[in-house]
């Protein structure tokens, strides 16, 4: 590659034949101001020399994760290798790209431009790789997946070994969280997610859908006895109510049912409970904690139990898509496909089966 004002474009690779493993690597002007003001001609200066290209690769990592510690763990490179190759690259750029303290990390002017040339061409070089390895027919390499947290997560995890038995060059790497992730950005390969399929910034993703997973209001039999059935949905705010989003300041969140006839209703709730985990929210209603609304799959075996029973049973919580979403098709390696069809089947194995137990919901969740 070549650099013209801080630019990096491809120009060669360093013969094979040379080292055991071919290495691409940037073709620099001199460090002097020849090349200012040339409009992209080629420097006159004949004093030129060649740099790694991992240390764009090092610098965009850096960045990206926000420090030199991220950074290590994302790339799995030391944390003095990463400082030292990027101090060399601001030596041959002659410019300082990252202002470092004891205690601080922040990246100058002239490094946030940098920066989003470094994304630019480290996704190309990503991209170009994967067009080569998509051509092995045996999947290997590091497969990234954003995933939801308790059961979904769960049951891929109890999934993985055998997967990797029959994928021995096979590696992933799973980050968990509720948010949503952005795909090309944090360099996730497939993300398992539930909600809505038509969000915001989805038009370039493929989704693979698993299933359709409804909601259920339910409370404990004990719970009942003592407070009582809500008769029609607008007496839930009446009742001790735990709930999964209330925002911020955790006061009130939206209920959105509808009736087996397709009527629908929106309920504003207080909370008593708020929490993403389902499983706090299993031990909670299990133990008198008020009513909660959790998707069906999960209550069905509590139910036939007799742990937890339906409240407003002609009522349903608002429909939610459990999906797989990844960038493209195109050029897409073998092992990221065979975890998709990994990934799919064992999810839905998850949501055919209902757990029997609260013991078996919350290990799972």
């Amino acid at each position: 590659m070549g650099l013209h004002g801080s630019v990096p474009v491809l120009v060669d690779s360093w013969p094979p034949d040379r080292l055991s493993q071919p290495v691409l690597l940037v073709l620099y002007p001199c460090n002097t101001n020849c090349c200012r003001g040339l409009n992209g001609t080629s420097c006159p200066i004949v004093g030129t020399h060649m740099r790694d290209l991992n240390d764009f690769r090092y610098f965009e990592a850096v960045v990206r994760n926000g420090g030199f510690n991220a950074g290590s763990r994302d790339l799995g490179v030391s944390k003095s290798t990463l400082s030292r190759r990027i101090l060399a690259l601001e030596h041959d750029l002659g410019v300082r790209l990252i202002e470092r303290t004891t205690h601080s990390f922040a990246v100058t002017p002239v490094g946030h431009e940098f920066y989003e040339k470094c994304r630019v061409a480290v996704t190309e070089l990503e991209t170009a790789e994967m067009l080569a390895t998509a051509m092995s027919a045996e999947p290997r390499g590091l497969v990234s997946v954003a995933c939801l947290p308790g059961a979904c997560a769960a049951t891929l995890g109890a999934g993985l070994p055998e997967f990797l038995d029959q994928y021995p060059k096979v590696r992933v790497r799973m980050v968990i969280g509720q948010r949503r992730f952005d795909l090309a950005e944090e360099h996730i390969d497939v993300a398992i997610r539930g909600g809505r399929l038509d969000q915001p910034g989805d038009g370039d993703l493929v989704i693979k859908r698993i299933a359709d997973v409804a909601s259920r209001l339910v409370a404990s039999p004990q719970y009942l006895a003592q407070a009582g059935s809500p008769a029609v949905p607008e007496e839930l705010s009446q009742f001790a109510t735990i709930a999964r989003d209330a925002g911020e300041a955790g006061e009130t969140e939206i209920w959105r049912l509808v009736h087996r006839s397709g009527e629908a209703r929106t309920i504003r709730i207080e909370p008593r409970i708020v929490s993403h985990s389902l499983a706090v929210h299993a031990q909670a209603v299990k133990k008198g904690g008020g009513i909660a609304l959790l998707p069906e799959p999960f209550t069905a075996g509590m139910i036939r139990s007799g742990e937890l029973v339906r409240v407003l049973p002609d009522w349903a919580g608002e429909g939610e898509t459990l999906h797989i979403a990844f960038t493209s098709r195109r050029a897409m390696l073998p092992a990221v496909r065979v975890f998709i069809d990994f990934a799919h089947a064992q999810l839905r194995g998850l949501l055919r089966g209902a757990c029997d137990s609260l013991a078996d919901f919350v290990d799972a969740a």
